[in-house]
């Protein structure tokens, strides 16, 4: 290794006498915190309504008195609303993150998430509803592209995974408080019961809003709009404890300045440059995989759906379906956090590989069971003639499975598609994903309300099958990203063999005494 490696090994070192709990690095951490909180407001949004469509008072407002459920061609419009919204954000979120500041995109989407919300809120009209749900769609894009991005730009490099982990984590700080927001209000038995969940859909939102003003703007985008000695404050204050003589600073700053005007002689901010190069396609093309592996995986059935979906494993009821939801949430975010605390330690190629293939196996396990319990037919799930128990351990496998996935794919959902793109297409790329990712869910949402009416539990081999092949793509195609700052990265992708490359040792791992030897 030579003297430049050494340097920037010693620079990036956990060894560097570092204050952690300084003023300056509490504001940074509370900075990530406000990031954080825009994964709450998409958890929230999107848990909220497989509580409520069991809720009697929701479904005697918007699907008629008495009604049972929505007709399907309602529930789904219904679920796949707030997607559909984020789709046509896609086209302009990137907008004010590039032009105000990733901060921007942050205001911007609260703003439209507290609209949306207030319009759901204070209305009995099923189209009126459907608008809320909408403009809350298009406000969540601006916010889940924006604040990942903001998390993993202004981090230390050292917690840059871990901070931009933890960001995806937040999701069940929302889920988990709409789950049981709505569990606790249902035994109102009024109007109240749902649209008290609804309207608490903006306290996220307004929190951001208002903290997106008390924290600092992202030190690659003051950069890239010329403030450069903006840049360097920032990195002196909040990457080396107001020492503007660490040599973290001038690294940082010569490696984000030098990318940012290679990207800008190369034109490399359009959106053309998202496939101009060999780099940026494949980058693309990871973008394609992250959205439809993470969302096809087969936790839509362990998370939206399954208030609606418990009948199927002999669980009936609406208050056993809603408190299920609360534990499976409570236990799903333990499993996040921890897999989000150790996702620097094992790498990212790792958790999305033995994460798909450990999906496969138990949708494989919750066949086996459900074939058992329905005795290898199809019928409703009042005609089951096997055994309970072989219902109830399908659902147990069904927890199992969402432990998993929070484990491997909530805390890489939104750090691992940062960490592939470069600066220049970073705000457009996450636009992209987001995207695809909305896409993906809009189509998935009316496909598994008609799939699985139509052929019930047996609908579920789709994932295993699904699972198995994404494991292989993973293990084949996808780099690892941990250990390396984001402009470290951009070599990665421009090598050969860009898989190969990614698991050579990285600076940041890099052994300083043996380095010095060499």
């Amino acid at each position: 290794m030579g003297k430049e490696e050494v340097v920037v090994a010693n620079a990036f070192s956990n060894n560097d006498n570092l204050n952690w709990y300084s003023p300056e690095f509490l504001h940074l951490y509370f900075a990530c915190f406000i990031a954080f909180l825009n994964s709450a407001i998409n958890g929230y949004d999107l848990s909220l309504l497989g509580g409520l469509s069991v809720v009697r008072p929701f479904l005697d407002t918007f699907a008629g008195v008495g009604a049972k459920e929505f007709a399907p061609a309602d529930n789904s419009l219904l679920f796949s609303l707030l997607q559909i919204g984020s789709i046509c954000g896609c086209f302009v979120c990137y907008i004010p993150m590039d032009y105000f500041g990733r901060r921007g995109g942050m205001i911007t989407g609260s703003l439209f998430i507290i609209v949306g919300a207030l319009v759901s809120t204070f209305t009995s009209s099923l189209p009126v509803f459907m608008f809320g749900r909408f403009v809350i769609g298009f406000g969540v894009v601006f916010v889940t592209t924006s604040a990942p991005v903001y998390a993993a730009e202004v981090a230390h490099p050292i917690f840059r995974g871990r901070a931009a982990a933890f960001y995806n984590t937040g999701w069940f700080v929302g889920s988990l408080p709409a789950a049981a927001v709505v569990y606790g209000l249902s035994y109102l038995k009024n109007d109240l019961s749902w649209k008290l969940p609804v309207a608490l859909q903006a306290v996220f939102s307004g929190v951001v809003l208002l903290g997106s003003f008390l924290i600092p703007e992202s030190p690659r985008w003051l950069v890239s709009k010329g403030k450069i000695d903006q840049a360097k404050a920032f990195l002196i204050k909040y990457h080396a404890n107001n020492n503007p003589d660490a040599e973290i600073v001038a690294i940082e700053l010569r490696e984000i300045t030098e990318s940012i005007e290679d990207e800008k002689a190369q034109n490399a901010s359009s959106f053309s440059a998202l496939v101009s190069t060999r780099a940026a396609r494949y980058r693309m093309f990871l973008m394609l995989c992250v959205a439809f592996f993470s969302q096809y995986a087969g936790n839509w059935l362990a998370g939206y759906f399954q208030p609606q979906i418990t009948k199927y494993f002999g669980i009936v009821g609406e208050d056993q379906a809603l408190l299920l939801n609360v534990v499976t949430g409570i236990i799903s975010f333990c499993a996040a956090l921890g897999g989000a605390s150790l996702v620097d330690k094992f790498g990212r190629r790792p958790y999305l590989f033995f994460g798909h293939v450990g999906y496969s196996v138990w949708y494989f396990l919750i066949i086996v069971c459900l074939a058992v319990y329905y005795q290898g037919d199809s019928p409703e799930p009042e005609k089951a003639t096997g055994p309970i128990a072989a219902g109830i351990a399908a659902f147990v496998f069904l927890q199992i499975f969402a432990i998993n996935y929070s484990i491997c794919w909530t805390p890489l959902n939104a750090l691992y598609p940062v960490e592939c793109l470069n600066y220049g297409a970073r705000a457009k790329g996450m636009a992209v994903c987001q995207l695809l990712i909305n896409a993906a869910n809009v189509f998935q949402s009316y496909v598994l309300s008609y799939g699985i009416n139509a052929f019930r539990w047996k609908f579920f081999s789709f994932f295993l099958l699904f699972n198995a092949l994404a494991a292989t793509v993973v293990y084949i195609f996808f780099p690892e990203t941990k250990g390396r700052t984001l402009e470290q990265l951009d070599e990665v992708f421009e090598a050969p063999n860009i898989v190969k490359a990614s698991l050579t040792a990285p600076v940041l791992s890099a052994d300083v005494a043996t380095a010095e030897k060499a």
